[in-house]
């Protein structure tokens, strides 16, 4: 743990006693406080602020929604007023008319049926009292064709030759028709003529066909006689038979549209379904303050939460919003454990992936007054992308997008939009080169939730796209991306530096020369400060190859060796050929010192306030290798008591990729500085014999790599190394010559100017005269203008480059290029620069062998 939170760590440890150190106890409690924490946010958030009021009371303040409901009450009434605008439903009776027809017809041949009895009775009389055979039969020839006739016209004699009707004729009519006649009807009825009784019936059927055809309900029906008998007043009859006609067709008339009780229901059911409700928006007043309140309200407070009629009132509330984060929090904590363990055994991270979503939170219930689209859900997620790793961040935005959804009441459109704008957050942030990402984040952010406002509005079409209130909406959702990337600005250094965590931003800080550290170690000892910057070269590579953070890797590499700015001159990559002070040491003092500058780094690294993620560099690029060439030296010297821990680093091992590569980049550059005659055959034999012996050595058992990324790291360390030292071609004498005259000319014309130039080129040639291959570095010569100091190369017998020592024998005899040159030296921990008698050269093993056996790697 590193920064402030560190300090926490120990004031927890000392006042909670003992088994609160156990990790998985730790992190129950912080997920206990974080389980509490979120819960009273969400539960606030979504629980409205409760009333205790009755009807007909004052509301003691504005009663505003806390979130989007149906106003029933006034739904309600709209929709029994769309149903009551619905008229009734009626099915016409095909049989109406049919059963008029049939009740007509039989009232007119009740009619026919009488006369005809008439008209049989006058003819019995007439026979009775005729007197003659001749004249009687003609004249019952003529009485049975009048009745045939009459029979034919409808039933009846002609009234003519009818007597009057009897009272029993009357009364037979009546219980024929089945209602009573008056006597006037009655006996006009029965003594017209045929023809006029056939027209009657036609029209009385004319009539009523017609107003049927018009419809007649039942409650019209006493409307529609009186329109009948207007009607029928109208024809040219006498008055008894037009009572007549009022009779029978009152009688026979009925309705033809029958109420259809099931279709009028369901006609009105959906009238009341085409009612849209009246929706009640968060913010809105359901009552005013001072107002009265009516029963109305008192549905509408009840539906909002507002009103307190119990205790238990918001139970529900609070339970369901437990249960909702628990679950949230058991699907994060599960993927922590399963997919990352590093943030999930790391307390720091565990407590930043809780920390960072409850600060979105609260962020998030402050702005939702003024818009839910404006709040600034991304930030987050952008947040954790930096400080841990985009998957993480995007688990996180998943959850954050069903807590706000939940917070504004609209799970579905909130929370779509919370999560698209969530992740393209994570997307974007997750490579950042300067802080001004963030702002090309916070654009992208706003576009996304822009378009995610945009597509839901088109989706559901509330409200339309003509309407105001969407644009508002899509320009607030937008305002809210910018407005987290604003925030994440804002937050981050306080959480790297609270945390002790080590963000893309910050390594970009780190790595720039103008660094106080990088500065000192830069002037203070150039040579490795040129050594650290090979050193990161290769580790960046090699990294990027294995998939780990290259850019950490990097600035990790600039700072490992910084603990040699206490004593520069004690390593020979800053002597420069001058004397070596290790000669008037001890070997135990001159381990003693080289081992020290691990030490010392790490406190100049806190002095400077350097992340643990850096120290850790530090601490871990030598591991727990041996100082070889002291020790070696003091078991020739035959000191009694030489004990090997004296000349071991004291470590750790690397525990990281990162530093596993740094340690192997640091001893692989210092090996190929100092050795000689480089061909990319060599570079790889090096490199990969450095590479076995750590990994023999046990100094890469902590670390996360596998034999296939050794593989990888060893090819990439000998292509760049064998871009660095390739070949140089060598001028011929005659061309050098030739290029100086052509220089000399070209300066004589340029005259001041040119004099000056011709002086800087006369001083380059010389020095390229003198330049040459250094002793002991292969082709590699001095700067221009200062040549290098001349040294036998010597051969000594020398281990090859399999025997675990790293290097040919092969090597200069004491020279030295100067610093700009040697890029730092050909090793940073070597005490001189010289070879050791019988492994090439004067004296010095890590001149000819320099992967850490004589020295160590730098």
């Amino acid at each position: 743990m590193g920064g402030g939170f560190a300090g926490l760590g120990h004031w927890l440890d000392r006042h909670l006693g003992g088994q609160w150190r156990e990790p998985q106890v730790r992190r129950l409690m912080w997920g206990g406080l974080f389980f509490l924490c979120f819960t009273l946010l969400l539960a606030t958030a979504v629980a409205p602020s409760q009333v205790r009021v009755r009807p007909g009371q004052a509301a003691p303040r504005d009663l505003v929604a806390p979130k989007q409901l149906v106003d029933r009450p006034t739904t309600e009434r709209l929709r029994q007023e769309a149903a009551q605008a619905v008229p009734d439903q009626y099915q016409e009776d095909d049989g109406a008319v049919r059963q008029v027809r049939t009740q007509v017809e039989a009232a007119f041949a009740a009619v026919a049926e009488v006369r005809q009895a008439m008209a049989r009775r006058a003819r019995e009389g007439q026979d009775a009292g005729a007197e003659g055979g001749t004249a009687g039969a003609a004249r019952s020839a003529g009485s049975d064709a009048a009745v045939g006739q009459g029979a034919g016209a409808g039933g009846g004699a002609d009234g003519a030759s009818l007597p009057p009707p009897a009272a029993g004729d009357r009364r037979e009519l009546e219980r024929r028709l089945g209602f009573a006649l008056p006597a006037e009807v009655a006996d006009a009825v029965l003594t017209v003529d045929d023809a006029t009784l056939a027209a009657m019936r036609r029209d009385l059927l004319g009539l009523l066909e017609r107003l049927l055809e018009q419809g007649i309900k039942e409650d019209q029906l006493a409307a529609t006689r009186l329109r009948l008998g207007e009607e029928i007043d109208g024809l040219d009859y006498p008055r008894p038979l037009r009572d007549f006609l009022r009779l029978v067709g009152g009688r026979a008339l009925r309705p033809n549209l029958i109420f259809d009780r099931e279709g009028t229901e369901e006609a009105r059911r959906r009238a009341m379904e085409q009612v849209d409700p009246v929706i009640i928006v968060p913010g809105e007043v359901i009552v005013e303050a001072g107002e009265k309140i009516t029963e109305e309200d008192m549905v509408r407070l009840r539906d909002a939460g507002l009103l307190q009629e119990s205790p238990w009132s918001l139970a529900g509330i609070w339970a369901g919003t437990a249960l909702l984060v628990l679950l949230g929090m058991a699907a994060g904590g599960f993927y922590l454990a399963t997919f990352d363990r590093r943030v999930y055994e790391d307390e720091p991270r565990f407590v930043l992936f809780g920390l960072v979503p409850l600060i979105t939170l609260v962020f998030a219930r402050l702005l939702q007054p003024v818009s839910p689209y404006l709040m600034p859900v991304a930030t987050g997620p952008m947040l954790l992308a930096v400080l841990l790793n985009p998957r993480t961040a995007l688990v996180a935005a998943m959850l954050l997008a069903v807590a706000v959804g939940a917070m504004a009441g609209d799970g579905l459109r909130f929370g779509t939009v919370a999560w698209f704008g969530s992740a393209a957050a994570a997307f974007t942030v997750s490579r950042l080169g300067h802080r001004s990402d963030f702002i090309r984040a916070g654009a992208i952010t706003a576009a996304v939730n822009a378009l995610a406002t945009l597509a839901l509005a088109l989706m559901f079409g509330s409200p339309p796209l003509v309407d105001l209130a969407v644009w508002k909406q899509v320009g607030w959702a937008a305002f809210g991306g910018l407005l987290a990337a604003v925030l994440t600005l804002g937050l981050l250094p306080f959480l790297e530096s609270f945390f002790g965590l080590v963000t893309p931003v910050r390594l970009i800080e780190l790595a720039n020369p103008n660094q106080p550290l990088l500065r000192r170690l830069l002037v203070e000892a150039p040579g490795t400060y040129h050594h650290s910057l090979m050193v990161a070269n290769l580790a960046e590579a090699a990294v990027e190859e294995v998939g780990g953070n290259s850019l950490l890797a990097r600035v990790g590499a600039y700072y490992h060796d910084v603990g040699k700015v206490k004593r520069p001159y004690f390593f020979i990559e800053n002597q420069f050929g001058g004397e070596n002070p290790h000669d008037k040491l001890s070997p135990n003092l001159s381990a003693l010192i080289i081992t020290a500058h691990v030490k010392d780094g790490i406190e100049l690294a806190r002095q400077h306030g350097l992340p643990e993620e850096i120290i850790r560099f530090i601490r871990e690029h030598h591991g727990t290798t041996r100082v070889e060439y002291f020790l070696r030296r003091a078991q020739e010297r035959g000191e009694p008591e030489v004990l090997e821990g004296n000349f071991r680093y004291d470590g750790p091992p690397p525990t990281t990729r990162e530093t596993a590569v740094v340690m192997l980049a640091d001893a692989v550059e210092a090996t190929i500085r100092s050795l000689g005659h480089l061909t990319p055959g060599r570079i790889e034999q090096v490199v990969r014999k450095i590479i076995k012996d750590r990994l023999n050595d046990g100094q890469l058992d902590r670390a996360d790599l596998t034999l296939r990324d050794l593989d990888r790291i060893a090819d990439t360390f000998v292509r760049v190394l064998t871009g660095v030292f390739h070949h140089r071609i060598e001028y011929p004498e005659a061309v050098l010559k030739e290029m100086e005259r052509s220089r000399r000319k070209e300066a004589a014309a340029k005259e001041g100017a040119g004099k000056e130039g011709a002086a800087r080129e006369g001083g380059g040639a010389g020095a390229g005269k003198d330049a040459g291959p250094k002793d002991g570095q292969g082709e590699r010569g001095a700067r221009p203008g200062r040549p290098a100091r001349a040294g036998p190369a010597a051969e000594g017998p020398g281990r090859g480059p399999v025997d675990g020592r790293g290097g040919a024998g092969t090597a200069a005899g004491a020279a030295e290029a100067p610093p700009a040159i040697r890029a730092g030296g050909a090793g940073d921990d070597d005490p001189g620069a010289a070879s050791a008698p019988g492994e090439g050269g004067d004296g010095r093993p890590w001149q000819g062998a320099g992967n850490g056996e004589g020295r160590g790697p730098c």
